[in-house]
């Protein structure tokens, strides 16, 4: 193999590197390996001129794609000629970092069969190695537009769920179960029972005010319960599971407001996620939901069961994204979700 002119350790610690992120530098020296045909025996830059199978390397027509011929040789023998960290499986994280996926290629007689060379595949980039440089830049506007949405965007994304902002109420209807509380007794206690009917006594920032008609199932009734002491079934259950420590939350913050002059602000108040900051859930099912789904398109296939709310609604494949369970609600016929995905590109961010 011939000898290196350059010397990638000594003038990556140089200042003119300083100033550039993890992911430049290692696309600069990445471009530097791919541009060498002293490297094509072990990897090299191909466009492939058709679709290719999975078990071919699962390439794009007219699509650039980085394929390792030999993974024990690129590793022993000239990552460490371009990188500091010189192991492939770091190699591999920062492709995939960057948004490739990996394909092994098969031995054609027996698909099974794993061979010792694969294929990065990335569908933002073009048929000129020049396209690597763009992946840079491409993933600085992704972190942007994910930091977090605009108030004219969360507008958009209350109009969507038929809320009016910024709908932080749970939107109890006549004859919805619920747990309420028993306020004539010695004790305040919660009791299951169901919405017989509702009023609107008034309208804050924050909504209206309402007041409940409630039906217990020992058949006791209460005419005129604030709508602080009555919660949906789901929610009154998940938080009392939280309290108690029971139940684990992810990504989701419980606020309130109490400064506010609307006792269900300043007792009751509403939620947030972390992957939609202003956005504002009525209930915490609803907000750990939503995280779940974010999070899996986030993620892909990298998504970890032990870090979501409701695991068991998802079915985990090795190597594959997970998928959203039949038996419940798909993402694209809940529009709370919909809208959220095309504020925020995840339609994007999901394919990588």
């Amino acid at each position: 193999m011939p000898k290196r002119k350059r010397t990638p350790k000594s003038e990556k610690s140089g200042s003119r590197f300083r100033s550039h992120s993890k992911s430049s530098c290692f696309l600069h020296w990445l471009h530097l390996m791919l541009s060498d045909k002293s490297n094509s025996h072990a990897v090299s830059w191909v466009v492939p001129l058709k679709n290719e199978l999975i078990c071919e390397g699962g390439g794009v027509k007219d699509v650039g794609k980085i394929v390792v011929h030999d993974i024990a040789l690129l590793k022993d023998s000239i990552l460490r000629e371009y990188f500091e960290k010189s192991t492939f499986s770091h190699f591999e994280k920062m492709l995939l970092e960057l948004g490739f996926r990996k394909h092994y290629h098969c031995n054609h007689k027996n698909t099974a069969t794993k061979t010792n060379s694969c294929s990065f595949v990335h569908t933002k980039l073009g048929k000129s190695l020049q396209s690597l440089r763009l992946l840079d830049q491409s993933k600085n506007e992704n972190s942007q537009r994910e930091a977090q949405l605009t108030s004219a965007e969360s507008a958009s994304v209350y109009a969507s769920t038929n809320q009016k902002a910024p709908g932080i109420k749970e939107d109890l209807c006549v004859g919805d179960v619920v747990f309420a509380c028993w306020l004539k007794g010695v004790r305040k206690r919660w009791y299951l029972g169901r919405v017989k009917s509702l009023k609107v006594v008034g309208e804050t920032e924050y909504g209206q005010v309402r007041r409940y008609s409630i039906l217990f199932d020992d058949g006791d009734k209460d005419d005129n319960l604030d709508e602080i002491w009555v919660w949906g079934e789901e929610s009154y259950l998940l938080e009392t599971a939280i309290e108690d420590k029971k139940r684990k939350i992810f990504g989701v913050t419980h606020c309130f407001d109490s400064n506010s002059n609307d006792e269900y602000a300043k007792e009751r108040g509403w939620y947030v996620t972390d992957l939609t900051n202003d956005f504002k859930f009525a209930t915490v099912a609803k907000a750990m939901e939503v995280y779940d789904n974010l999070y899996v398109r986030r993620n892909g296939k990298r998504a970890c069961p032990s870090k979501m709310n409701f695991p068991n609604k998802w079915t985990f494949f090795p190597d594959s994204v997970p998928i959203y369970n039949s038996n419940c609600l798909r993402s694209d016929e809940r529009p709370e979700i919909r809208s959220l995905e095309k504020q925020e590109g995840f339609d994007e961010l999901g394919s990588t």
